[in-house]
């Protein structure tokens, strides 16, 4: 026990006992901040640079470090990819990003490209996309659904295949058309019979491919072919 005088001049008793539970409750002070000493000062003096979450130094010269103050290139720009096929060394820049050459189709007698001669057509009589009709080209044209083949049968019916359906060849020697059974999964029929090896066209035959049955008409034949 201890004792204080109070307003009167006599001796108060004070509990001088540590209550811990007083102690628990007691709402935390605020610290009161640290002043400098006396005739020293911080003003003119620069900050110290901050840090961010990832430990850059922001705000400073060295914006450019890693974590672990590894510095950070810039990276060289990105290079145009070269084509499949080796390039060689003296070959200029500009080149890496041409385009192939599209194949050319050596058709009739003077060898000229058949890209854009006519030469039959097939009209759709039964099935997705009736009344369509798809023009055949020179030299050897795929039926797929794919728009990548040259008879591009997307109308809906999914029994074709995205791959080589079927193959129909134009020869311009001999001045016949040909189907040729391609990858389908799906039976391929000319006149009602399976297409199993290669096998003539002639005008009005109706080809089944899938779910899909095509008349064919000639445009070439005996009388006349492109020259």
């Amino acid at each position: 026990m201890s004792f204080r005088l109070g307003p009167d001049g006599k001796p108060v008793e004070v509990d001088s006992s540590f209550d811990e539970r007083k102690q628990r409750t007691k709402p935390p002070q605020n610290e009161p901040a640290t002043q400098p000493p006396p005739g020293r000062s911080d003003a003119g003096k620069t900050q110290p640079p901050g840090v961010d979450l990832f430990g850059h130094i922001v705000g400073g010269q060295q914006d450019n470090m890693r974590p672990g103050r590894m510095p950070v290139s810039e990276e060289p720009p990105t290079r145009p990819m070269r084509r499949a096929k080796a390039e060689s060394a003296d070959e200029p820049d500009s080149n890496f990003n041409a385009a192939e050459p599209k194949t050319q189709i050596n058709f009739g007698s003077a060898g000229v490209s058949g890209e854009g001669f006519v030469c039959g057509w097939l009209v759709i009589v039964d099935g997705p996309g009736k009344g369509k009709s798809l023009s055949i080209g020179a030299g050897q044209s795929a039926i797929s659904r794919s728009s990548g083949e040259r008879l591009t049968l997307d109308f809906g019916d999914q029994t074709i295949t995205s791959k080589q359906q079927l193959l129909v060849i134009y020869d311009d020697e001999n001045r016949e058309f040909l189907i040729s059974p391609g990858n389908g999964s799906s039976l391929n029929r000319l006149n009602g019979k399976v297409v199993g090896s290669q096998m003539v066209l002639n005008a009005g035959d109706l080809l089944k491919v899938g779910a899909t049955t095509l008349r064919f008409v000639p445009f070439c034949d005996s009388t006349f072919t492109w020259e």
